[in-house]
């Protein structure tokens, strides 16, 4: 494409002008395609390439083709004459003049060669541009379709047509994406009647039964950023859970985005994936810090244990919530005895439970009972062994029995009575001091 004038075009022709019926056949035809569902923008362009002889194609916005066709040469071969026009200095500014006119444009080029660009409207939007482009002085066309201005006309009406599509698809996929949406809800609250429908509901989103899965919950920690637009963080976490996991069965519900993901894919990474991508620009430290919690429930072999992974990832969630290990990833097999701690009403209460039974280890937090508590968790961690104490915390096993005893001393627990060790664990896990 080479600069020039652009001019807008004429008035349409009247009904009983020369060529007016071979215009309104084409027409027709181009309509017609509306009727076909499988079809696209390229049916466009080749019907465009056929009948008038002219390189026909469908661009977006940022130059990217969508569609080409000319007389005698394959997709390819008139792709790249597209995007060789698309190089021009001009296109940019065609564009954007064709866009603010709402209406199709033809603009001179080298020589005897002429462009027609026409937007393709969606509402407001002009998703992409239909070109058609030919040589004035090779024109070879059937003479009920010879006139100058049958390029601009069927150019124009070609963009509609192609904009009527584009509509039909986005609306089906709109449609097609609320059904695969119920259907995997349905899944996860267990809604099928019997597990023949939670068979059949998995096939049609498109479930692997030949494959182990795990339920993955990605919930924001701030309640000011629940959302379920495409813009919103729980649309983010969809879409990075995608990213990482492209067979992965997703849905965005109230204040969660939810993934059924195989087990090949890492159900556990594929969630801190998401969660890093998540924090960028919106923590000091991505690596650090999230801005959601991510749970991922226990396998699942069938469809109909889908709903139990995912009451599962749920608990784990509600888990980390109340034992403020939130912004991390927490899965279902590793809560150990916090299943049991779940079933406690008030979260409060177990936390009372935990500082009675530690006394001054849970409430002096000085360095120093610290540094006790510490060491108590990992001994309970080490199975009981002060030597192996000793290696990880790099000191003397000497130090580790000194540190024994004043966490007995300020305790008043007796490590040796079973009951004590048991509760002193107990109230460890609870207060989040077992961690690895």
């Amino acid at each position: 494409m080479t600069t020039g004038e652009v001019r807008t075009r004429p008035g349409t022709a009247p009904a009983d002008a020369p060529g007016s019926r071979g215009l309104v056949a084409l027409y027709r035809r181009l309509s017609g395609l509306v009727a076909a569902p499988s079809v696209d923008a390229q049916a466009v362009a080749s019907v465009m390439a056929g009948e008038l002889g002219v390189l026909a194609a469908v661009v977006g916005p940022g130059r990217e083709v969508l569609a080409a066709a000319a007389p005698g040469m394959g997709i390819a071969e008139a792709s790249a004459l597209v995007r060789a026009d698309a190089r021009s200095a001009v296109w940019p500014r065609t564009l954007e003049v064709a866009a603010l006119a709402g209406r199709a444009l033809r603009v001179p080029g080298t020589g005897r060669r002429v462009q027609v660009v026409a937007p393709v409207l969606f509402g407001r939007e002009v998703p992409a541009f239909l070109l058609a482009e030919e040589d004035t002085g090779a024109r070879d066309r059937p003479e009920a379709l010879a006139g100058d201005d049958v390029l601009l006309l069927v150019a124009e009406h070609a963009a509609t047509v192609v904009g009527v599509i584009s509509g039909r698809d986005r609306v089906l996929a709109t449609a097609a994406g609320q059904v695969r949406g119920d259907l995997v809800s349905g899944l996860l609250l267990d809604r099928a009647r019997d597990a023949d429908q939670a068979a059949q509901w998995a096939e049609h989103v498109g479930y692997d039964q030949g494959v182990a899965h795990r339920v993955v919950v990605v919930s924001p920690d701030d309640d000011g950023a629940y959302g379920a637009g495409p813009a919103s963080l729980l649309g983010e976490a969809e879409e990075h859970l995608l990213a990482a996991a492209p067979s992965a069965l997703t849905v965005v519900r109230d204040t969660e985005t939810v993934a059924v993901v195989p087990e090949t894919d890492d159900p556990a990474t594929v969630g801190a994936a998401c969660a890093r991508r998540l924090a960028r620009g919106r923590v000091p430290d991505p690596d650090a810090q999230w801005p959601v919690t991510v749970a991922v429930g226990g396998t699942v072999h069938d469809p109909g244990e889908i709903a139990t992974s995912y009451d599962q990832a749920r608990r784990t969630l509600a888990a980390a919530r109340r034992l403020r290990r939130s912004g991390r990833v927490l899965r279902f097999d590793d809560l150990g005895v916090h299943r049991l701690l779940l079933q406690i009403p008030d979260p409060e209460a177990a936390r009372v439970f935990a500082r009675e039974v530690l006394g001054k280890l849970a409430t002096d937090r000085s360095e120093r009972t610290v540094e006790l508590l510490r060491t108590l968790a990992r001994y309970f961690r080490e199975d009981g062994s002060p030597q192996r104490v000793a290696r990880v915390l790099n000191v003397h096993p000497n130090t580790v029995g000194y540190r024994l005893r004043r966490a007995e001393e300020l305790s008043g627990l007796d490590l040796d009575a079973y009951r004590d060790r048991l509760a002193a664990q107990m109230a460890l896990e609870i207060l989040g001091e077992m961690e690895g």
